[in-house]
């Protein structure tokens, strides 16, 4: 059940696949497709129309598995995996499509798909997956993943339906994504490049003043300059503007009251009966995942001191099937049922590491030093630490004279654990890893009994409290509805006003909020002359909102880009001030003086750096730099971050690459791990993608 934990987090569609079955083997009949929604349109991707009915069809198909495994769905899973149908549709009209035109088709055979899920090629989700590995070995389990694919067949159609048409595509774009990447190559013109640029170096001084070290009260920008930059840079590419609004908001927060907590504590005895009746460990099992708050239904092992005093000496004491509790924790009431006493075999050991790369000559070598090792500690146990600190590459235990403490059965590699707890006491032994070779010495082993439980956990709800801090919310947005008299009454008042910028459409979360959905969609949904919203529910909170703005896609308007374009304006003036004030300066110890600055020494400077000397990040400086000739001071140079005068005292060009200097095979795979990426992002970005999901959600 761990594995659905995982799942819930990653909320990807594939995620589901693999688990939707997983737990249990336990799956009930498939709900459907729904059916009489509006034709609405979510979005349009490359021109095809995502139909709302379309869309939420293929949402309440994964929902549904969800409910079938028995994950409770809540607000924040339904989102992950609307963002997981949506990003589907996405490679489904990009990816997909484009992989059909290169000729892969959009299916695969029988062998292939067989392959990809119990074969030689599993898909990385399963191979990765620990409910499908062996214990022994570690490795995936191609019988277990049979077994698996068995049950799906023969007891849920749909969800083996769902597989397919999500194994095939992502298969299909594999192949395509495989393909991109074997058609990036480097010629010799690019490795010269690269060689070049790392190998052509320069020696240089220089002195540096910053733009931003100038006070902006001295360059004050005004509305003509304003808006004539505004109109010479307004269709720049990198100013196009997405779509967003700006709010501001105010939290009230409940804190339970007493009464709450009373009724909380009341509840939760009412469950410590019902845990107190089940007597098998599947009816304790689905009371915590249908009543406790995390929904842990697997045993944990009991850490001694983890409830206060009196309930910890209890549940450590308790008979199994004794239910200890309720207790609070914080603002939790807990209930705890013992449900196992198991013997735990550890043991303590001590090792030498020697890392090593796995096979070849290295290998044999390391092999070599480790035998050598083992026969050294075994004529001689004592010089065990000293050969430690001297050889050992494990820093994990080097400052413990290589030992590592009581650890069970499933802490380390399989290896590792065999040398551990099936050698004897005093036994030294050497064992190859995927780390490398060990000499591992037996110092100890026992047997301790482990204690393990079930939780119920149920936070305290301010339910009361929330009624009482309903009204003070609400009179609040009645008696402030703008956005002006919303900031001055919560600054009087004392309560945080918190300004939002530039949410997106497909944001889903609300800085410093939790559980956020209903103000995201009354953000979404406002109208730019819209008042203060009623309260809205956060958590144990309620929001009042206020719109402050909405930016529309496109060419910005001035007042969507006044701060960062007077910012930017301001910048110009600051560098032209300092061009003039540095201009006709030779002697950089006398300019370095005059401006409090330092001459910096570049060292042996290559081309292909990112920084100066002086923690100036600044590539178009260093471009302007390898343009000077030897013995020659520039004029004041403009950069990216501050003006430079530069003294040139010697360009080394890299001259003729040497013969197998640069390796083409690291080059190559720069650009095709890229390669999958940037096409996705380029195919996107050509789809002309419209994304309302916001005004339904």
């Amino acid at each position: 059940m761990a594995v659905i934990g995982k799942i819930r987090e990653r909320g990807t569609l594939l995620g589901i696949i693999v688990g939707g079955a997983l737990a249990l083997f336990v799956v009930g009949d498939f709900i459907g497709n729904r059916s009489g929604a509006r034709d609405y349109n979510v979005g349009s991707i490359a021109g095809n129309e995502i139909s709302m009915q379309q869309f939420s069809s293929m949402v309440d198909q994964q929902l549904d598995l969800y409910r079938q495994n028995g994950t409770t769905v809540d607000n924040q899973l339904q989102e992950q995996v609307r963002n997981g149908v949506w990003n589907d549709l996405l490679r489904q009209y990009t990816l997909g499509e484009q992989a059909e035109k290169a000729g892969f088709g959009n299916t695969i055979s029988r062998e292939e798909y067989d392959d990809i899920r119990f074969g030689n090629n599993i898909l990385p989700d399963f191979r990765n997956n620990d409910a499908f590995k062996d214990p022994a070995t570690g490795q995936v389990s191609k019988e277990r993943l049979q077994q698996y694919f068995k049950y799906v067949q023969e007891n849920n159609l749909a969800l083996l339906d769902m597989q397919r048409k999500t194994f095939v595509p992502q298969r299909i774009q594999a192949k395509y994504n495989d393909l991109l990447k074997k058609s990036c190559f480097v010629n010799s013109a690019q490795l010269r490049d690269d060689w070049a640029a790392k190998n052509t170096k320069a020696e240089f001084q220089f002195v540096a003043q910053r733009m931003d070290a100038q006070a902006d009260s001295l360059f004050p920008v005004g509305e003509t300059e304003l808006r004539r930059y505004y109109d010479a840079h307004k269709n720049d590419r990198k100013y196009r503007q997405q779509a967003s609004r700006s709010f501001a908001y105010v939290r009230f927060t409940a804190v339970p009251s007493q009464e709450d907590i009373d009724n909380a504590r009341e509840d939760m005895l009412g469950l410590k009966a019902d845990f107190e009746a089940a007597t098998t460990r599947a009816a304790d099992s689905a009371l915590v995942a249908s009543a406790s708050d995390s929904r842990s239904a697997v045993p944990t092992a009991y850490q001694e001191g983890t409830a206060d005093h009196l309930n910890d000496s209890l549940i450590t004491h308790a008979e199994v099937g004794t239910v200890v509790g309720p207790f609070r924790e914080g603002n939790s009431w807990k209930i705890v049922k013992v449900v196992e006493l198991a013997d735990v075999e550890e043991a303590r050991v001590r090792h030498i590491l020697l890392t090593s790369s796995g096979s070849g000559a290295e290998d044999a070598k390391v092999k070599a030093r480790a035998d050598s090792i083992l026969n050294v500690v075994k004529r001689d146990r004592s010089k065990f630490e000293s050969l430690v600190q001297k050889f050992s590459d494990d820093p994990g235990s080097k400052n413990t004279g290589g030992v590592y403490e009581w650890f069970d059965r499933q802490r380390m590699v399989p290896e590792f654990t065999k040398a551990s707890f099936d050698e004897k006491v005093g036994a030294i032994t050497e064992v190859k890893t995927t780390y490398g070779y060990h000499i591992v010495e037996v110092l100890g082993q026992r047997t301790r009994k482990e204690r393990r439980v079930l939780t119920i956990d149920r936070k305290i709800a301010p339910v009361q409290a929330m009624k009482v801090m309903w009204k003070i919310a609400n009179e609040f947005s009645l008696n402030h509805p703008d956005s002006a008299s919303f900031r001055k009454a919560a600054e009087d008042s004392g309560y945080v006003y918190t300004p939002v910028e530039d949410m997106r459409p497909e944001q889903r979360y609300v800085p410093g909020l939790q559980e956020a959905d209903e103000v995201v969609r009354w953000v979404n949904h406002a109208k730019a002359d819209a008042k203060s919203s009623e309260p809205l529910v956060s958590g144990d909170s309620y929001v009042v909102c206020t719109l402050l703005r909405i930016r529309e896609e496109g060419v910005p308007k001035l007042m969507d880009v006044r701060e960062k374009f007077t910012a930017e304006l301001r910048k110009e003036m600051k560098a032209e001030a300092l061009v003039n004030k540095m201009s006709g300066k030779t002697d950089l110890q006398a300019l370095a003086t005059e401006l409090n600055a330092t001459v910096q020494q570049s060292g042996d400077f290559a081309f292909s750096a990112n920084s100066l000397p002086g923690g100036f990040s600044d590539a178009t400086a260093i471009g302007k730099i390898f343009g000077m000739a030897d013995g020659t001071t520039s004029a004041p140079l403009k950069g990216d971050m501050a003006v430079y005068v530069v003294s040139m005292a010697k360009l080394t060009a890299a001259g003729e690459m040497p013969q197998g200097a640069e390796d083409p095979k690291v080059l190559t795979d720069r650009f095709r791990n890229r390669a999958p990426g940037q096409a996705f992002n380029a195919l996107k970005e050509a789809a002309g993608v419209k994304d309302n999901r916001s005004q339904y959600y």
